[in-house]
């Protein structure tokens, strides 16, 4: 706790935002600054390890076919101008930002320190994870929305 905050007697609960998302209501804990910079390199940083495993899968049939459009590189395959490397890395950036971003929730009973990608997607379709990305992200970032926009 910081001279502030023991001076003023400032509780965490100020810094909990409420969302309402289909009729049900979401706390929200606002992230400092410092964690807002770690989130953000949680999200940025994929392990190189993690990419090279989900690119296996996803070129796998590709690399064997003859298709007109895709071009067989040592670690990528380029399908019609667009690496799938760099689409596998956005869309676990895209993950990770949800995992992230969802981890800021504050539960009613226990924690989501550990909460995974997968047990997400078991519960949200993506475009409910989505609108919750949405919902989160005018919560802990307010404007951001509109100063994009410009």
């Amino acid at each position: 706790m910081t001279r502030l905050a023991k001076a003023l007697k400032i509780s965490d609960t100020l810094r909990i935002k409420t969302f309402e998302l289909g009729g049900q209501i979401f706390r929200v804990k606002v992230p400092l600054n410092s964690e807002l910079d770690s989130i953000i390199n949680r999200i940025v940083n994929v392990p190189e390890e993690d990419v090279k495993k989900r690119l296996e899968k996803m070129i796998a049939a590709l690399k064997d076919s003859n298709l007109e459009g895709v071009e067989v590189k040592d670690d990528d395959v380029v399908v019609e101008g667009r690496s799938t490397k760099e689409s596998v890395v956005a869309v676990m950036q895209m993950e990770r930002k949800v995992v992230e971003y969802l981890k800021l929730l504050v539960p009613e009973t226990g924690t989501l320190d550990d909460l995974t990608y997968e047990e997400i997607e078991q519960e949200f379709p993506l475009q409910v994870q989505l609108e919750l990305l949405e919902k989160i992200t005018e919560v802990i970032q307010p404007g951001y929305k509109d100063a994009r926009k410009n």
